[in-house]
């Protein structure tokens, strides 16, 4: 019998304090991951990432473990980059006096798209927003407030998506578009003869995020985020679609907080 994994485990509670319902582990075979004790619902648990981003993450995790100067800052910066760009493990170097110099000039923030017509132009600061430019941080904000002593401060990374995003109706055709790829999944859950047959999509930080963000409740800045105006278009051996963003934690192992998506 295949082995209960964390990701599985945790999409089981989850199906279970929503629904009321108890589920058995059932993989024994290759077959599908849950069915409930009365036999109605059949449960296959599936997670959609990016291999870019995962790849992105890593990189930035190596930048942090390397080490940069952290008495130097006046306050703390938040800094977006794009998750597939290149460089991602010399980030914080490169970002770090750049941002030390642009304080300098007593500005607070940063916008790549200002900052590159300023350097065309040949502007005065051109020196300081052309390696930040280089190191492709798209913007940076200016902490003040942040709770880290003088002396203390630091650069804070963000990954972005790159691009632009859409709304959840977009999102959820992206995310309909991956689960395609994956036949396996409607295969088992039609084997199953259940009544109700239950995806369990996990999204989570190495998931596009084009796909991620806009599902994600926490994304409510835009009228157009959040649940999507329509049904997913599924075979219709899925009767159920579950989605729900599981944040890593610290130790990148896949196991941190989850909230609901849609």
């Amino acid at each position: 019998m295949n082995k209960e994994r964390d990701d599985e485990r945790e999409a089981r509670r989850i199906v279970e304090k929503v629904l009321g319902i108890a589920l058995v582990h059932a993989d024994r075979n290759g077959g599908v991951d849950y069915r409930s004790t009365d036999g109605r619902h059949a449960v296959e648990v599936t997670r959609v990432t990016d291999g870019r981003v995962r790849a992105g993450r890593q990189a930035l995790v190596a930048s942090r473990e390397t080490g940069v100067p952290v008495g130097e800052l006046r306050s703390c910066w938040v800094v977006s980059v794009a998750a597939t760009q290149e460089q991602l493990k010399t980030l914080l170097q490169r970002s770090h006096p750049a941002l030390v110099d642009l304080e300098l000039t007593g500005e607070t923030s940063f916008e790549s798209r200002r900052a590159a017509a300023h350097v065309l132009r040949g502007g005065c600061s051109s020196h300081i927003y052309q390696p930040l430019l280089d190191a492709g941080v798209q913007w940076a904000m200016a902490l003040p407030k942040h709770g880290h002593r003088a002396g203390m401060h630091r650069v804070i990374p963000t990954l972005g998506s790159g691009g632009s995003i859409g709304d959840s109706d977009e999102a959820l055709d992206l995310l309909t578009a991956a689960l395609s790829r994956k036949p396996y999944n409607p295969k088992k859950l039609r084997a199953s003869g259940a009544e109700h047959r239950h995806l369990f999509v996990w999204v989570d930080d190495d998931t596009r995020y084009d796909i991620s963000h806009p599902l994600s409740r926490e994304g409510d800045e835009r009228e157009d985020f959040g649940l999507p105006s329509r049904p997913p278009s599924l075979e219709p051996t899925i009767t159920l679609l579950w989605v729900v963003h599981q944040e890593w934690d610290e130790t990148n192992t896949g196991t941190g907080r989850s909230r609901p998506s849609t």
